[in-house]
């Protein structure tokens, strides 16, 4: 089964345009990036038709006033539903936390990766990986997490339903995780679960910006590329109150397919969260909109 994982991770590594052939360009995304004003908070801010009828210079400064003063809509202090602490304290140090984001029910997958980190065949690299999901009304289904979690220790699950439109309320769980558990890390990677990728490739690739401070790794998307799907069944739909007026997604972001994050950014972009609005597509949110959230610059590596 292992000799199997290998061979589909070396093939599809060749595949992995974010990270195999493409450490190219290092540019700073920080200097001209400015996120307030983009995204509604709904749980805070109702359009009445006293604030449609202002000016837009007002609207926009309404807005910015609403979003300094928002916290993350959801209670992410809640204790956790499942928490293994231990995952990286067993070892001093890790090469890099896995963060996977999986659906409850991807039993082989997770399995399948098990297999694949917790060999030895990444030695002396030392990979850990941790298994977020959200909360399932199928009472079997949890009671097979839980015995899942109590055999392989490697599970986070939060207090939020594990749904497609929850995977910012996933990826922010992690950064918190990752802040409060895992700082012994050197670096941080951000993948799904159906994402089987080669390592030893990538700490080769990564090898000449380990030592860089604050950086992501990822396959940039370019700013005004990415088409803002408005239709109401659209996979990626964004309310038309989000980026108003724009085609496009106006700045330079990531593809989550894979992203790679040094440690010490992690509880900066976490921090950011606290303060930022909502916003449902994940890659976008954790990847460009709180990263613009702190004043420090970041490097971004394509």
């Amino acid at each position: 089964m292992l000799k199997d994982i290998r061979h589909k991770t070396l093939m599809l590594g060749i595949n992995m345009v974010c990270i195999t052939g493409f450490l190219l360009t290092l540019m700073n995304t920080q200097a001209n990036q400015s996120c307030s004003g983009f995204i509604k908070d709904k749980t805070l801010l109702t359009l009445t038709k006293r604030t449609i009828n202002k000016s837009n210079d007002i609207q926009l400064a309404y807005t910015r006033k609403i979003i300094m003063k928002t916290s993350y809509p959801i209670v992410i202090s809640q204790p956790y539903k499942i928490n293994n602490e231990g995952i990286c304290r067993r070892v001093p140090k890790i090469t890099c936390i896995v963060m996977v984001h999986t659906s409850l029910n991807h039993f082989e997958r997770r399995r399948n990766m098990r297999e694949m980190f917790n060999s030895t065949y990444y030695s002396p690299n030392i990979i850990r990986v941790v298994f977020l999901m959200g909360l399932t009304n199928n009472s079997t289904l949890q009671t097979m997490i839980e015995y899942e979690s109590l055999v392989n220790q490697d599970i986070v699950q939060g207090y939020f339903m594990d749904t497609y439109h929850n995977l910012t309320n996933k990826g922010v769980m992690g950064l918190k995780w990752i802040t409060d558990h895992c700082r012994n890390a050197e670096f941080v990677a951000k993948i799904d679960d159906d994402v089987f990728m080669n390592f030893h490739r990538i700490f080769g690739r990564l090898k000449f910006i380990k030592d860089r401070r604050k950086y992501l790794v990822c396959n940039r998307i370019n700013a005004n590329s990415n088409f803002i799907q408005r239709g109401i069944n659209d996979k990626w739909y964004v309310h038309r109150d989000d980026f108003k007026g724009f085609k496009f997604y106006p700045f330079t972001s990531c593809s989550g397919l894979a992203v790679f994050i040094s440690i010490d950014l992690v509880p900066l972009l976490y921090k950011a969260a606290l303060i930022s609005p909502f916003f449902w597509v994940d890659d976008f949110y954790l990847f460009w909109y709180i990263t613009c959230k702190d004043s420090r610059s970041y490097s971004l590596w394509n």
